[in-house]
């Protein structure tokens, strides 16, 4: 056997070595890093998406704006519904849910109801 051939595949038993402890450490570093643009870029996205939503009632003129919401889901994302429309089932859960929120904020809430009842 050839000590020339021998130290030659040892060096690049070697040099594999290191290369594929690189790349080991290259690739955990890339999916450290892509976890978290994942994550912020997914938020962004529905904050984006949210913002949209909002413009596009904002766009509305103000007779169709005042019958339009966004209904935000406990879990689901948000869905733009017509008041007019609801189901009395639907109409009651919507307002069980604006007096929960009222609970916890009663002054606002009569105020803002009240200057939408002075526009309408």
């Amino acid at each position: 056997w050839n000590k020339a051939a021998s130290s030659i595949r040892l060096g690049s038993l070697r040099a594999g070595s290191t290369r594929g402890a690189s790349l080991r450490s290259e690739s955990t570093s890339v999916w450290r890093n892509s976890g978290m643009d994942a994550f912020s870029k997914s938020v962004r996205e529905e904050d984006d998406e949210e913002a949209l939503k909002w413009a596009s009632l904002e766009k509305l003129p103000t007779f169709d704006r005042l019958r339009k919401g966004l209904i935000f889901g406990s879990t689901g994302p948000s869905h733009e519904v017509d008041v007019d429309n609801l189901r009395p089932e639907d109409r009651k859960h919507l307002l069980d849910r604006l007096v929960k929120t009222a609970d916890e904020d009663n002054e606002g809430f009569l105020l803002r109801l009240k200057d939408r009842l002075d526009r309408y």
